[in-house]
């Protein structure tokens, strides 16, 4: 992306992402989010992206300054300077941890672009939680493809996924399919860089979404559980596939859905 009609550029999103805009800049980018979907998702990739640095990284602030240095601190120098280089050195544990931040912001930066390696992708709950949140709240536009062109969906996103995908059919726990759309992914492995999110819908409006990642790696077939903020479900791996079943329910009421949805899968 580069520059965009209302004035909003990649930097710009950088920049939010990194807490550098005015409050004014925030709110005009935040309203641009609402609006591009596509946007939201990779914004939201850098922002899970500069957590988890900020995690690995923190513990170098809470280091002790090395003796060498703190010794060549308290040398008195001659000369006019000697005021200045006080003042500086009271300075320096301040000055000390604002460059390790900054070292660290230029990490944050060139992984935000895609210079880090690619096995350093979002975990498939936080992908597909994401993306749950994000289309579920769509009145008018959920999916991109609807219902009514079921046979039309799986034929497009099993040819984008590299597999013959099934739809699970679940009448029987009163959800019915709204339909489906094409996804980006980030995925560890995922070497297609795509995925796949089918929408269902029951008679009281809750809302299911099924997230479909290539390029998993593992065997574990296990149920795993995750809360991601709002998102609760189950999601496991299976033949190179991540899935991930989501919805505002409770954890008694998904689950044997999940279930019924794995049966059908396999």
């Amino acid at each position: 992306m580069s520059e965009r009609h209302d004035g909003i550029d990649e930097a710009m999103l950088h920049a939010y992402v990194d807490d550098r805009l005015s409050a004014a800049d925030r709110a005009r980018v935040e309203a641009f989010l609402q609006r591009d979907a596509g946007a939201a998702l990779r914004v939201a990739a850098w922002q899970q992206q500069t957590a988890a640095l900020r995690g690995h990284f923190a513990p170098l602030l809470d280091e002790p300054v090395p003796q060498a240095m703190l010794a060549a601190l308290h040398r008195r120098p001659a000369g006019p300077w000697q005021r200045a280089w006080q003042t500086t050195r009271r300075q320096m544990p301040r000055i000390a941890a604002l460059l390790v931040v900054a070292v660290l912001g230029v990490g944050l930066g060139w992984w935000g672009r895609g210079a880090l390696p690619s096995g350093a992708g979002t975990p498939l709950p936080r992908e597909a939680a994401r993306a749950h949140l994000i289309y579920t709240a769509e009145v008018l536009h959920p999916v991109e493809v609807v219902a009514a062109e079921e046979k039309h969906l799986v034929a497009w996103l099993s040819k984008r996924l590299g597999t013959q995908l099934k739809v699970p059919q679940l009448a029987e726990a009163d959800f019915n399919l709204v339909g489906g759309r094409l996804l980006p992914a980030s995925g560890p492995a995922a070497a297609s860089g795509v995925a796949a999110q089918f929408m269902y819908e029951n008679k009281r409006g809750e809302r299911l979404t099924l997230y479909v990642r290539a390029g998993e790696s593992g065997t574990d077939t296990a149920f795993h559980f995750s809360e991601q903020k709002g998102a609760a479900g189950f999601y496991w791996v299976d033949g190179g596939y991540g899935y991930a079943l989501l919805g505002g329910l409770e954890r008694s009421r998904l689950l044997p859905i999940a279930r019924a949805v794995y049966e059908q899968l396999n």
